[in-house]
Parts: structure tokens; C-alpha cells; sequence
């Protein structure tokens, strides 16, 4: 512990030595522009999300390549899982890259397309495996970020249609989280809470109500909330508002569609507010789903083939508070929780993260929570340069098997610092 104090204190005096040369130039965030991820974890600050900027190589008129990379230079985690203490460390490490290229096609017709790498890696300690990971090996994956065509149509609307990261919750459509945190909650990042990917087409139109500005979504989807294709039958709607009025920001949003075989609904809401005055901000929301009558095995006993039915009913919500301490440093503090009442356990796993055996395939009900306590000192060291500095606190974190079985818990509680870099060009 005395080592880990010690490191965080050389970390905070490199970081505040280093932003202090920038501070006669009072470099403020980047401003709120353009649209910018996978869990390990995809909007207020001044700076929300990550800016695309111009390339000298861009091209014919009217297009621009841009992109932001993301990396940690100190990774380390300490803390208690199933009773057991352990603690684990990275020394520099990549954590994401996106390319954004952006063509304006016509006057009223722009393409928009953004590719990521992500790694997932580092001292990350999970739900229901072990701590220290014994796979130290880092992964790395190919996604999208977003792939879509943008028309201007009359009466100032807009539409937009192909692989599409909507506006389901504002911290994670518009990446807000990108810029306030090195390493996004899982509460927003999580796939059944403030994430929703997928194909489709999405309807935008702000109205003007007097004081009151009321910019609309209209979104039909894919139904498979996945944004590489869509192979259901089924089809989703999605709803989406953000009522503006002086300082205040409120959030909204209604989601509908059917499971893979078109008969149970799924139901899927949220909503937030956002307030932002002189150097303050504060953004919550609140997410929450109904996965109907969803057939499961009711234990992990192999021999036991009785199934289950139930409504699933994931919930989630987050709170940030930042201030602006100089026009160059901000402090944001996050609190973060959600509870799944079912994670995808298999069915032989007398104790989770068991070895695959012939009913892997097989799952049952498990009760599922996580809390996360997070400061966060944001150094604006450069228009387009990010240094964070952020301690994650998890407490009470765990996993239970329904019905309980030899194996019925999995704890985590653990504390990690991170000292991390990100960049746009």
C-alpha cells in the first residue's frame, strides 16, 4: 500500500509539473462538435466528445480524415475477490484507436464512417474470474464506431441510415464518457444498460417551442441491437428527446422491439438531466429494461434439466459532478451502479468461470451488482491532448447464483489507478 501511495504521488506531481507549462497559455476542452465505444469498457462537459480534426491529406473539398487515440501509462489494481487478496499491475498499454472520415457528398448529402481498435487488457479485474487474471495476454478487437449516410430533407430534417450508435443514453451516444473518464462505467457501457447499437434509419428534427428547445429522434432499427447486421425478424423503434431550457438539459428515451423468435417484447427506457452553469456541470441517468418471458435452466446442477420462466428486468444509473478548478484542470467525481438480474452463466458452472463442458451452452439465472466510486482529475494540456488521472473504487461487487449452489458467490472489491493519455489528431 505504502508503494501504491507512493507511486500516485509521483504520478500527481509528473502530471501537475507537466500541465503547469501549459498553463500560461489557459488552454480550455475542446469543444463539443463532432460524434465519436465497445465495453472495457460509446455524452456535459465543455468537452464531450472526441473532436475530428482536419487532415492535410484530406482530400477533395468538403472531407476530412481525423482520429483519437487513447492509452495508459500506469495500470494497477489491488484488492479482494472471493475472499482471496491479490493485486495486479500494466506498465503502458493501448486502450483504443478510432479513425473518423467524414465526406460531404453533396450540399445536402454527407457520409460518415468510423472504424475502432480497441484493446482489452491491463490491471482489469472482472465479475467471476479469477484476480489476478491469469491471462495476462491483451486482446485486441475490430469494430465500428459508426458507418452511415446523412440527407438533408425539407422541413429541416435530417436523415440518416446504416450502422448507427444512437442516442439510447446522451453519456454513451454522444461519448460523453470518452471525455470525462479514462475507463468508461459499466453502468452507461454496459450492453443492457446505456448502450444501444444497431442498423437502421434514425429521424432528427429540432423544435423550437418558445424558450424551449426540443431537438427529436426518431429511430427504426435492426431489433438485433447490433450494428454488423441484422438477422431477426423483428424491428425496433426508438424514441429520443432532449427538452433544453437555459442551463438545464433533460434526457429521454423509449425503445421497443421483439426477441429472436418474434413472439416475447423487449421494452427498453431511460432518462437524465444535465445541468451546466460558469465552471460547473452535473449529468445523471437512469436506464432501465423488461426482457420478457425469457427461458432459462433454473440450476447449475448438470443432471437437472428444469427450465424457467421469468421477466428480466437490468437497471442502471450514474451520477458526475465536475468542477472546474483552472481553465486547464478539472475534478469529476462519478458514482456508478447497476444490477442485472441475469448473467449468462453456464449451466455446469458449480463455480463460475468453470471450465467448458458439454452444457456450456446451457444457462442459469444469476443475480448480478456493481458499484463504482471514481475521482477524476482531467489535465487539458493541449487543445487536443487529455491527461486523466483517475482512481476507480469498487465495494460489494459480486455475483449469486439462483438457486444458490455449492458455489452461490463471487466478490470483488478492489481499488485501481490509472494514469492515462488521450490524444486527437
Amino acid at each position: 500500500m505504502k508503494n501504491n501511495k507512493l507511486i500516485f504521488i509521483l504520478c500527481a506531481a509528473v502530471v501537475a509539473s507537466f500541465a503547469s507549462a501549459y498553463a500560461e497559455d489557459h488552454v480550455s476542452p475542446a469543444k463539443t462538435e463532432t460524434s465519436a465505444v465497445n465495453t472495457d469498457v460509446k455524452t456535459a462537459p465543455a468537452a464531450a466528445t472526441p473532436e475530428v480534426k482536419a487532415s492535410s491529406n484530406s482530400g477533395n473539398s468538403g472531407g476530412t480524415v481525423g482520429g483519437n487515440f487513447k492509452f495508459y501509462l500506469y495500470d494497477k489494481s489491488e484488492g479482494v475477490s472471493s475472499g482471496a487478496a491479490a493485486s495486479e499491475r500494466a506498465l503502458s498499454g493501448m486502450t483504443s484507436f478510432y479513425l473518423f472520415i467524414n465526406k460531404e457528398l453533396s450540399e445536402n448529402v454527407s457520409l460518415e464512417i468510423d472504424p475502432e481498435i480497441s484493446v482489452s487488457g491491463g490491471a482489469t479485474p472482472k465479475l467471476g474470474t479469477a484476480f489476478p487474471n491469469p491471462s495476462t495476454s491483451p486482446t485486441l478487437s475490430l469494430g465500428l464506431l459508426k458507418a452511415q449516410i446523412t440527407v438533408k430533407l425539407p422541413e429541416a430534417v435530417e436523415l440518416t441510415a446504416g450502422s448507427l450508435r444512437t442516442l439510447f443514453t446522451e453519456d454513451y451516444g454522444n461519448m460523453l464518457w470518452y471525455e470525462d473518464e479514462f475507463f468508461g462505467n459499466y453502468a452507461v457501457c454496459g450492453g443492457y444498460y446505456g448502450t444501444l447499437d444497431d442498423t437502421g434509419l434514425e429521424f432528427y428534427k429540432n423544435f423550437e417551442l418558445g424558450p424551449v428547445s426540443l431537438p427529436s429522434y426518431l429511430y427504426i432499427l435492426g431489433g438485433g441491437m447490433n450494428m454488423l447486421v441484422s438477422n431477426t425478424n423483428s424491428r425496433g423503434v426508438l424514441a429520443h428527446i432532449t427538452p433544453e431550457i437555459g442551463p438545464f438539459k433533460f434526457m429521454g428515451s423509449y425503445f421497443t422491439t421483439m426477441d429472436a423468435t418474434g413472439n416475447n417484447p423487449i421494452y427498453r427506457y431511460s432518462a437524465g438531466v444535465a445541468f451546466n452553469y460558469d465552471q460547473f456541470t452535473f449529468r445523471t441517468e437512469y436506464m432501465g429494461g423488461i426482457w420478457s418471458n425469457v427461458k432459462m435452466y433454473a440450476n447449475t446442477d448438470i443432471n437437472d434439466a428444469t427450465q424457467v420462466t421469468r421477466n428480466l428486468t437490468p437497471h442502471s444509473y450514474y451520477l458526475k459532478a465536475g468542477y472546474k478548478i483552472l481553465p486547464w484542470v478539472r475534478f469529476l467525481m462519478v458514482y456508478a451502479h447497476y444490477d442485472q438480474d441475469f448473467s449468462s452463466l453456464p449451466k455446469s458452472a458449480a463455480v463460475i468461470g468453470g471450465g467448458a463442458t458439454a452444457a456450456a451452452n446451457k444457462q442459469s439465472f444469476a443475480y448480478e451488482t456493481y458499484t463504482e466510486i471514481s475521482p477524476i482529475l482531467n489535465f487539458y494540456v493541449t487543445p487536443d491532448s487529455i491527461i486523466y488521472l483517475q482512481v476507480i473504487n469498487v465495494e460489494n461487487s459480486s455475483i449469486s447464483l439462483l438457486p444458490s449452489s455449492a458455489y452461490s458467490t463471487a466478490e470483488l472489491n478492489y481499488n485501481r489507478l490509472v494514469l492515462g493519455w488521450r490524444t486527437t489528431f
